[in-house]
């Protein structure tokens, strides 16, 4: 069991849906709550094909747009079946908050259920509204008015077929708009990003305040006082100009020299790293123009106190066409190209240099930059241009990055390239053309190349803007004040052997150090209500600490975690099966079951219990069921599993645990 599934992880997230609302069902109904399994699936199925994907990380902005928008559009159901959900939502909400299971990211269970009470009288009004419909609903709920049995797929194919024959009456303008709504709203799974370690803000703030970018917006601020007037082209004025260049020391060349002549600049637009201050702190509002004049905006005061602030601003317009790139006057149209699509590339850029645990080959980053542009053009070079723009569009590229070291954002190195870049570079690895890999291998030969990472204060920027989009993007510390059993979840989903020995230190230094904090961290495993969850968070907790192997030895006579660490010892071939005493060996056989039936669901454990026989499964039942195992929610299921081989009993092979796939409450509902 986890709450967080790679998107193309179909089997795992199947199980672990199934899993997660068979428990919560019967956890309601020990509480005699009514509740809406579907709705529960639908909620899971909301944040799994979510940008982020992350199951239990719920805000108060999610639960208004899943009860009135994402649930309007995918249930094919009318208000009066949907009743339940809203309830359900808040029922599923306080289950994960009580079981550990809560993302510690998200927002307090009392803001949640109060978003779910103010949005639960505007939720039949948006289920009924056809202009929330998906295309898919729209279509059934209309077969359904028409008196279709939506249970027969052909009556339902042919009832569309004759809406295409033009037999049934329809709203047209609505199909329309609601199939261009459709378009828009497609969400796709984002890269997770892995944890990173970012200096205290102050040490970054004392960067930002070092950083020129910073000193040469405030005097440019300052300089324009109570108004600066512009030509009629929105530009400085050339003699305030050449005052800035010098105030500023943007370094920019007022005087060229052509050789016969020296030619002085006639605007400036001709000042390239002038006009890139000049165009940020317009961009960043700390000035505006206000009728052919250049004035501060009395608002940004409180920005520009604050280097770190000010550095992120600044550092976010960053990406728009028309400012690194394109310098003035004619530029090649691979130039163009990139400058173009700025505005996608250099964020993809950022990220892919983000995720990597060591600086990256610039090459990579060129060829990667090359192929997006190229597919964003949509249009083919013959053999003898490609590579002239292939090579231009590097070279503006490598451009590019100079300047971002320059504002602070990357810094650039050269040396040899790390392995890891170049496993993928065969044919039967890699998703690139056969050409790229091979330009790729003859550069990554070479024994030192231009290397590319991000500074501190570059990946604190880019880390804020993957937050801002709803990305995961974990920051080793964070999870410093979290509830141990959300703590050690967010480990097992998002972190690495390493950043989790990290988080783990830093959490039991914030709670009284390993004494006071080791026996949370134990007990909230031991509370775990899912036996996988529990085995995946006592295997973290023990490869993070010193003395982790002594901790899991010990651990084997512990009534709740023996199973688990007599298991993961077997496993790593630290224990013999001659060791294992015959309470052990039974504690862990039913663990066996207890795993497969949470991992591969009901239908798996019958498959294995079909095995045995006669009096041996009666023995096999018997030893099980009154082994001692602590879960005891997951022996009760395995006792209903048991009760399908009953001779006196026929019934459904899936029995009452197939309960969490019914529709509880008015009405059923219809998948779209």
């Amino acid at each position: 069991m986890r709450t967080y599934y790679d998107r193309d992880d179909h089997e795992g997230y199947e199980a672990g849906q199934d899993l997660l609302v068979r428990r919560f069902t019967g956890w309601a109904d020990a509480q005699g709550r009514e509740v809406d399994p579907y709705a529960v699936v639908s909620a899971l199925q909301f944040r799994h094909t979510s940008v982020d994907g992350r199951l239990t990380w719920w805000t108060t902005a999610q639960v208004r747009e899943f009860l009135l928008s994402y649930v309007p559009r995918t249930l094919s159901a009318t208000a009066d079946e949907a009743v339940l959900v809203p309830e359900t939502l808040r029922m599923f909400l306080r289950y994960l908050h009580q079981n550990g299971l809560a993302d510690p990211m998200g927002e307090p269970l009392a803001d949640l259920e109060a978003a779910v009470a103010k949005a639960t009288p505007e939720f039949p009004a948006a289920m009924a509204d056809e202009r929330n419909f998906g295309i898919a609903k729209f279509w059934v709920m209309t077969a359904a008015r028409n008196g279709v049995d939506l249970s027969d797929h052909d009556a339902l194919n042919a009832f569309l077929a004759e809406v295409r024959e033009g037999k049934h009456s329809y709203d047209a303008e609505l199909v329309a708009e609601i199939a261009a709504r459709h378009v828009v709203e497609q969400t796709e799974r984002a890269f997770s990003q892995p944890p990173v370690s970012l200096p205290a803000d102050s040490e970054l703030a004392d960067a930002a305040e070092a950083s020129p970018i910073v000193a040469q917006l405030r005097k440019l601020v300052d300089w324009v006082g109570d108004g600066r007037a512009l030509t009629s082209t929105g530009n400085l004025k050339l003699a305030d100009a050449r005052e800035l260049v010098s105030l500023l020391d943007t370094g920019d060349t007022l005087d060229r020299d052509l050789g016969d002549k020296v030619e002085s600049v006639r605007s400036s637009a001709d000042l390239p790293h002038l006009a890139i201050v000049f165009e940020l702190a317009k961009r960043t509002r700390i000035v505006r123009v206000v009728k052919g004049k250049l004035v501060r905006v009395a608002k940004a005061a409180p920005l520009l106190k604050n280097a770190l602030a000010l550095w992120t601003a600044a550092f976010d317009a960053l990406p728009g066409p028309g400012l690194l790139v394109k310098e003035t006057g004619w530029a090649p149209s691979y130039v163009l190209l990139l400058d173009q699509n700025l505005d996608i590339v250099l964020p993809d850029v950022l990220n892919t240099i983000y995720g990597m645990p060591e600086p990256i080959p610039v090459v990579r980053l060129a060829e990667s930059a090359w192929l997006a542009c190229a597919g964003y053009a949509g249009f083919d070079l013959g053999p003898s241009t490609e590579p002239i723009w292939r090579e231009g569009l590097a070279s503006e590229f490598r451009r590019l990055l100079a300047k971002l070291a320059e504002f602070g954002a990357v810094e650039l190195t050269v040396g040899p390239p790390d392995p890891m870049y170049t496993t993928d570079l065969v044919p039967e690895n890699s998703e690139l053309p056969p050409d790229v890999q091979g330009r790729l291998r003859s550069a990554l030969d070479a024994p030192s190349v231009d290397l590319v990472t991000l500074t501190p204060l570059g990946a604190r920027a880019v880390r804020v803007r993957l937050l801002r989009e709803g990305r995961v993007a974990p920051l080793v510390g964070d999870l410093a004040d979290a509830a141990p059993a959300p703590m050690l979840t967010t480990l097992v989903n998002h972190y690495n052997s390493e950043t989790a020995a990290a988080e783990i230190s830093g959490w039991l230094a914030a709670h009284g150090g390993r004494e006071a904090g080791l026996p949370l961290l134990l007990d909230a495993i031991r509370e775990s209500p899912f036996r996988t969850l529990a085995s995946d968070m006592l295997e973290v907790l023990v490869s993070s600490l010193p003395d982790g192997d002594l901790l899991i030895r010990d651990l084997r006579t512990d009534p709740a975690l023996g199973p688990i660490a007599t298991r993961v010892l077997i496993d790593r071939g630290e224990l013999d099966l001659g060791e294992v005493d015959d309470r052990e060996r039974l504690l862990g056989m039913t663990e066996q079951f207890l795993l497969l039936l949470e991992t591969a669901g009901p239908e798996a454990a019958l498959e294995m219990l079909s095995a045995p026989a006669g009096a041996e499964l009666a023995d096999l039942q018997q030893a099980v069921l009154h082994s001692g195992h602590p879960d005891q929610v997951g022996l009760a299921e395995l006792a209903e599993v048991f009760e399908q081989f009953a001779p006196s009993r026929k019934v459904h092979p899936l029995g009452g645990l197939a309960r969490s796939r019914s529709v509880k409450g008015k009405g059923k509902k219809r998948r779209r």
